[in-house]
């Protein structure tokens, strides 16, 4: 029914929005820790600097490609990025 399909829709855009902000926080979290700039990042990634800040403020989703590059610049594996925090 259309009462069910709305509650799976908003189901799957909270957990989008939930992705998002994972990513975003834990790019923010790995660029401090290894004192680089967003523009640094993109640089290492092929991201431009504006695509970046859009990342990291849980503007934009992006493609896997895209967090698969990140996550080589930044050293760490992919699956990480999109992990929920340890602590």
């Amino acid at each position: 029914t259309y009462m069910a399909l709305s509650k799976m829709s908003l189901c799957v855009a909270v957990r989008i929005m939930i992705s998002r902000d994972r990513l975003a926080r834990n790019i923010l979290e790995r660029r401090r820790e290894l004192g680089i700039s967003q523009e640094e990042l993109g640089a290492r990634a092929d991201v431009s600097r504006r695509h970046m800040s859009r990342i990291e403020n849980s503007e934009f989703s992006t493609s896997l490609d895209t967090v698969d590059k990140l996550a080589e610049a930044l050293d760490v594996d992919p699956a990480k990025l999109l992990s929920p925090p340890t602590s």
